[in-house]
């Protein structure tokens, strides 16, 4: 590790105004900096000052190379090179929402800012509400969305290029980031390094080929155990404290970051994956599974669809299997980041992405509006096309549209009350209560408490006691 070189070449931390930067609290960010591998007060506070898109994220593209150097340094101990890495994660994947399932364009992104800066504000603020009405899907009406309401601040403009510039920053630290793949040290124990560049790495398909050759690299991904030399036995305390705590098969955040960055092309790498999705160990099987989903889409092999559903049936669920491998990324779940990622495979991962998602919109409130769009637009298609009350009360839905609207229905009285989770039901023309919308579905309203959630579910199931009405009338025969 290059660490020393590395930190002469890039700790300008003293020549930035860091108070004119960010406004408030950017006098404390040289403090913060110092302090931010050791303490997770300091991690938090300067999170707070320079996250995207807070004010003071002006100074974000200037932190960066002290957090790499921070993190790559050898005088930094191994179980607290995870603060920094977070950080820059948290930098690099501010609405982590819109970066799945298909990956930003960066030439399309650097085009985009560089307008943004030279145009009137009104004006950039117009084509984006023009854009988010317009778009194609729900990926691209968030990404939309989350520029507009960035560019709704004075300084929008600024903080949008800080943003790019943030991430062209970490993506020219690449050489120094993947050193940390390496040792035993970076690879075992909990919060261990190189868990958390793995991370890092799957959001900079900037540099992909070199990411992805340093990940296989790094493990014995590419062979199968059969293929693997035996592992050579401790000759030192030394060894016994960094060798010794890797194992060689590769991490889980590993094959999430191989499933962004590596090439369908890359036969060995496919090969290594399969290897990995019928080796035995459940959470390497599961992210190597979802990895092959994301690096050949609509070309998946099925077998590779069948065991994430088969994961999902395990006592872990989807929930605990997506916790493994993939990251937390502001209020986003690692199971709504990989839902929304399966979306790559198209109509290939269909019915996987409907087995999971009644879960997300029942569980994950911080992320139940987006991903009750992202239900709608598999069934509906996209919010754009534009739909009518009279659509849906003419609608003979088939069973698949039924399950996600009955899981939206099942929803207790306090879901109602999030605006943005009406709003997404507006969009789709479909009722924004409870009582209307239920009465559509043909299902009586959830209540708060459990037994009555118990009771009211057998209303649905038998529809030939009740006579249902609305769409689960129609679908079963019952009155219109």
């Amino acid at each position: 590790m290059n660490a020393t070189t590395g930190n002469e070449a890039h700790d300008n931390t003293e020549n930035v105004d860091w108070a004119a930067l960010a406004p408030e609290g950017g006098e404390r960010i040289p403090e913060l900096l110092e302090q931010v591998a050791t303490s997770d007060s300091a991690l938090s506070d300067l999170h707070d000052i320079i996250h995207f898109p807070a004010p003071g994220h002006r100074a974000a593209p200037r932190a960066v190379d002290r957090l790499v150097d921070i993190a790559t340094d050898e005088a930094t101990q191994p179980a607290d090179r995870w603060r920094p890495l977070s950080l820059l994660l948290e930098l690099v994947s501010a609405h982590a929402e819109d970066r799945f399932p298909q990956h930003r364009d960066l030439d399309q992104w650097r085009d985009e800012v560089a307008w943004a800066i030279s145009n009137d504000a009104e004006k950039v603020r117009a084509q984006y509400r023009t854009w988010m009405e317009e778009a194609p899907d729900e990926q691209h009406h968030h990404r939309m969305r989350n520029r507009l309401a960035v560019m709704e601040a004075d300084d929008g403009a600024e903080l949008l290029r800080a943003e790019l510039e943030t991430y062209e920053a970490v993506l020219a630290r690449v050489p120094d980031l993947v050193t940390l793949l390496h040792g035993g040290a970076n690879r075992g124990g909990l919060d261990r390094a190189g868990e958390w560049v793995s991370y890092l790495l799957g959001f900079l398909p900037g540099d992909a080929e070199r990411i992805s050759a340093e990940i296989t690299g790094a493990s014995q991904v590419l062979l199968a155990k059969d293929l693997r030399p035996a592992p050579k036995a401790p000759t030192s305390m030394r060894e016994v404290m960094t060798q010794g705590l890797d194992s060689g098969e590769p991490l889980p955040a590993e094959l999430f970051a191989l499933g962004l960055v590596a090439d369908p092309s890359d036969v060995d790498t496919t090969v290594g994956l399969v290897h990995q999705m019928a080796g035995g160990n459940l959470y390497n099987s599961f992210a190597a599974s979802v990895a092959l989903v994301l690096i050949h889409g609509e070309n998946t092999p099925r077998e590779g669809l069948r065991r994430i559903g088969r994961g999902g049936g395990t006592s872990m669920g989807y929930e605990g299997l997506f916790n493994e491998s993939w990251p937390h990324c502001g209020n986003r779940s690692p199971q709504v980041l990989g839902f929304l990622a399966l979306g790559r495979a198209g109509d290939r991962a269909r019915r996987l992405r409907l087995d999971i998602l009644p879960g997300l919109i029942k569980g994950e409130e911080e992320s139940r509006a987006l991903v009750t769009g992202a239900g709608l637009e598999i069934v509906l298609g996209p919010r754009s096309r534009g739909y009518t009350v009279e659509e849906h009360a003419q609608a003979d839905y088939d069973e698949e549209t039924l399950k996600v609207l009955w899981a939206i229905a099942e929803l207790p009285a306090s879901a109602w009350q999030d605006e943005e989770f009406t709003a997404t039901l507006s969009a789709w023309a479909l009722p924004d209560n409870a009582e209307e919308f239920c009465a559509l579905v043909g299902v009586e309203p959830e209540t708060e408490t459990g037994e009555e959630t118990e009771a009211a579910a057998p209303q649905r199931q038998q529809p030939q006691q009740q006579a249902p009405t609305g769409l689960l009338g129609r679908l079963f025969g019952g009155g219109r």
